[in-house]
């Protein structure tokens, strides 16, 4: 079983150093991790990913929502939490890589498609061309009917790379819905839920 979480105080540090790959100071609080899954299916899903765990506590979440038969795995780009994740989290499987490279990641892993993708990406700080690669790679591992989800904080909504980011989402996906807002998360934020 996992040992634990990533520190928060290694996210807080990696905050200060890349704010613009690292989302957030504090990490998801439980309430945002469970509204993330809610409503994907991912009970029954077979092959699961998770894009920038950061301190682990979506995975936690994941690992306890999943079937025991289920594929996991998780990619996460900055070394120093990928190497504090690998430290406590040492059977779950992660790949230090981008998430521009997720086909080639799942090649790699054996995995044709992902029933599910769990994303901690901080999609309103990317510039649009690394907004789109990603999302064209999601999009492509996802089966017809597979599910999509990630959050945004509700103060960056103003940003226009978070409203360009919702119109790629509408655009992409043929089912786009949107979960209350998570008021205790800091800060505050809300879900998307795609469906292919």
């Amino acid at each position: 079983m996992v040992k634990g979480i990533v520190k928060s105080r290694v996210l807080f540090q990696r905050f200060l150093s890349k704010p613009a790959t690292i989302g957030s100071l504090y990490p998801s609080s439980s309430e945002l991790c469970r509204e993330m899954l809610t409503g994907t299916n991912i009970e029954s899903a077979q092959n699961v990913i998770e894009l920038g765990p950061g301190t682990g506590v979506i995975t936690m979440e994941i690992l306890t929502s999943i079937g025991h038969q289920a594929k996991f795995f998780a990619v996460e780009l900055d070394s120093h939490i990928y190497e504090e994740f690998r430290r406590h989290w040492p059977h779950v499987k992660i790949y230090h890589d981008s998430a521009e490279n997720l086909g080639d990641i799942m090649k790699k892993d054996g995995m044709t498609r992902a029933d599910v993708i769990v994303s901690g990406l901080p999609w309103a700080a990317f510039p649009q061309s690394l907004q789109k690669t990603i999302l064209k790679e999601v999009v492509e591992s996802l089966p017809e009917n597979g599910y999509f989800t990630t959050f945004a904080y509700l103060q960056g909504m103003m940003l226009p790379a978070a409203r360009r980011f919702k119109k790629m989402l509408k655009k992409e996906f043929s089912e786009v819905s949107t979960s209350k807002v998570i008021w205790k998360n800091i800060p505050p934020a809300f879900v998307y839920r795609c469906r292919k």
